[in-house]
């Protein structure tokens, strides 16, 4: 489903996104949690744009 930079936008945006969750968010700093959040979403978006494999063309 996805080629090797898919996977790894992946893995990263996922990890951003439960750091910025875990990390500031609970210790009582939403703000910067959210932008942790958001740029994680964004990251994990990126990789289904990017990573995608595209068919062959003939």
């Amino acid at each position: 489903m996805f080629n090797l930079l898919g996977k790894i936008l992946l893995i990263v945006g996922i990890i951003i996104i439960i750091f910025g969750y875990f990390g500031p968010v609970k210790s009582g700093d939403p703000i910067i949690g959210t932008l942790f959040i958001v740029v994680g979403i964004i990251i994990a978006a990126l990789a289904f744009v990017f990573g995608r494999n595209l068919p062959p063309r003939v």
